[in-house]
């Protein structure tokens, strides 16, 4: 009897210990009791902080005693220098490639060392994820500062609480698969550590394909979410990767690479001086030197990275794997696994919907991918991820167009809740009645991806649908329509509250009144949330010009740029072509002898 008294007492013992446990797991002030359920934010690449390790798991340093970012590899100048110097002197002087090839890919490969994964897809670089396994709330300063910088939402955090914010950082160039799984687990702990029962997740560029990935492989994952908030996501990849991978750029086209590729890269100028610069080699060492290059970036290290193989589009995709993955079975077994996913977007957010889950999107549009593969100007885009990826399928005419007379919406989704909606834009670019969500799907005419974070009325926005039930769908209020513009207020606040500190006593009446309607003009733009593009800049320019006439700033004289090496470039390029700085003695006499014999027809 005493036996049966004590086992049970054990077994009491046990239960009370469990019960415990498992109540002290729950971290939140409101032990999952409250309106708020608790929000993850998949970053997008580059966004999580990667860093490179010593042999002693050390991190390394740079000169200034900072940590080395292993994004997107360690490019050592002065070792780098060293390296190819030789060789380059010996391809200048020959004009043949005289070991560049070679020595550029050597360097190519040392540099995206830390980055490169094996034959089973698993990093091999000595390196240290940042992550964060528990809420923004017990995190330190430092680890805030880093989480805010890549998406502001502190009003969020205030509204929710801090501790109902989570922040799931992973290896960018890492393993898919792994990031998917760890994921999962994460969203597990967070209902576990916060007592909610459901969570909210958003997916941002890159962490799109990750929610693609989690909505295939784990499909019972739909009675884990509360809503889901897509911001910018790579559902369908991004053409620029999908080029890359058939080695489709742009570059690689000599007339292409002489005439336009650089300047949508940097200033124009800085462009054509590096134009006339790379004229010191021949054309077809130049491009020979490019190519090997890129088969070695290719073939040696993104073929391994099935993090950015979920980066490629589905229609890129097959061809792309055939020719890279052809005897890499573990790798192709796993980005055909993703390949799927990616296929099935659509039907598995679909199936979120169809089961309660509340999902929108928020994208941007009419900016030119950047010129770096061939498809770069086949589709309306962000800069880096065309618009049929992000917005699950909405047609539009190409950047700098419009859809054509005549044209009517092809209303060809099931989710639109009356087919009476417009949803065509105002600049009738976009007809959002072919994506997905078309009720659901806000968009951010002229928007960079990259400046996204930068957009207050999108940062507004994401808050509201993560801490509020305000917004239904894209009619729910005038505040965020479903067209909006691209904006970035920063500037403006600082000169709003500059214009603030002026003495308007010394001012005249005329200039007073001007100062005070520019300052209030100022302040309704930044409260507002629908905006119109271009509004911001003009507020900013009367600000200015108001400073100027109260003699507390100067007015900015803009510096005519310099033409010459865009002269030179255009120049060069309408007398001899693409041809190098070697080859054109030759091309001038043929020049002149052409001239002479036209002269004497």
């Amino acid at each position: 009897m005493k036996k049966l008294v004590s086992v049970i007492l054990a077994i009491s013992l046990v239960f009370s210990l469990f019960s415990v446990s498992a109540s002290a797991a729950v971290k939140t002030d409101c032990g999952g009791d409250c309106e708020h359920y608790p929000s993850i934010v998949v970053p997008g690449i580059g966004q999580s902080h990667v860093w490179a390790l010593d042999e002693n798991g050390e991190y390394l340093v740079d000169d200034d005693g900072d940590w080395i970012s292993c994004f997107p590899a360690i490019f050592d100048v002065a070792t780098i220098v060293k390296r190819v110097l030789f060789p380059a002197l010996l391809t200048l002087i020959t004009q043949h490639d005289i070991g560049l090839s070679d020595a550029l890919s050597d360097v190519v490969l040392d540099s995206f060392a830390v980055n490169m994964c094996d034959e089973n897809g698993k990093n091999t670089g000595n390196i240290k994820v940042e992550k964060y396994p528990y809420s923004v709330a017990e995190c330190s300063d430092y680890e805030k500062e880093q989480i805010y910088d890549a998406i502001p939402l502190q009003d969020y955090a205030q509204q929710a609480g801090e501790d109902h914010l989570y922040f799931f950082a992973y290896n960018s160039f890492g393993n898919h698969l792994d990031a998917v799984n760890e994921l999962y687990d994460f969203i597990q702990m967070v209902k576990e550590e916060t007592g909610h029962d459901k969570v909210n997740i958003v997916p941002i560029s890159m962490g799109g394909s990750i929610a693609n990935g989690l909505l295939e492989y784990y499909p019972e994952v739909v009675n884990d979410l509360n809503r889901v908030v897509y911001i910018v996501p790579a559902l369908n990849g991004s053409t620029i990767v999908g080029d890359l991978y058939n080695k489709d750029l742009t570059f690689l086209d000599k007339d292409f690479l002489y005439n336009g590729f650089l300047e949508t890269l940097m200033d124009e100028d800085e462009a054509r001086m590096i134009e006339v610069i790379a004229r010191i080699l021949p054309d077809k060492v130049l491009l020979k030197v490019l190519g090997s290059v890129v088969d070695c970036l290719v073939e040696e290290v993104a073929a391994n990275i099935t993090s950015l193989w979920a980066l490629c589009p589905k229609e890129y995709y097959t061809e792309a794997a055939n020719e890279l993955l052809a005897d890499k079975p573990v790798i192709k077994a796993q980005t055909d696994k993703y390949y799927k996913a990616q296929v099935n977007s659509n039907k598995n957010i679909q199936r979120l919907v169809d089961n309660g889950v509340e999902v929108f999107n928020i994208v941007d549009y009419d900016v030119p991918l950047y010129c770096i593969g061939d498809s770069w100007n086949e589709d309306n885009a962000d800069g880096v991820i065309q618009l049929a990826s992000t917005s699950m399928g909405a047609h539009s005419a190409i950047v700098g167009e419009t859809l054509p007379d005549g044209y009517v919406q092809q209303n060809t989704s099931p989710n639109c809740s009356d087919q009476t909606h417009n949803h065509i834009s105002v600049d009738r670019v976009v007809d959002a009645s072919t994506g997905l969500l078309p009720d659901h799907t806000f968009y951010f005419d002229g928007q960079n991806h990259e400046k996204t974070a930068r957009n207050d009325a999108i940062i507004k926005l994401a808050t509201n649908l993560l801490a509020t039930n305000e917004i239904k769908d894209v009619y729910s209020t005038e505040d965020f329509p479903q067209f909006n513009a691209a904006r970035d207020p920063r500037d403006l606040k600082s000169l709003v509250s500059q214009a603030k500190t002026v003495d308007k006593s010394k001012l005249s009446a005329a200039d007073a009144a001007e100062l005070e309607a520019a300052i209030a003009e100022g302040e309704e733009i930044i409260n507002k949330t629908a905006g119109v593009y271009g509004e911001i800049d003009a507020s900013e320019e009367r600000i200015r010009a108001c400073l100027v006439k109260a003699g507390v700033m100067t007015a900015e004289e803009e510096e005519e740029p310099s033409q010459f090496f865009t002269n030179a470039s255009l120049w060069l390029y309408d007398k001899y072509g693409t041809a190098g700085f070697s080859q054109m003695p030759l091309l001038t006499v043929k020049l002149i002898v052409d001239a002479v014999f036209s002269i004497f027809k």
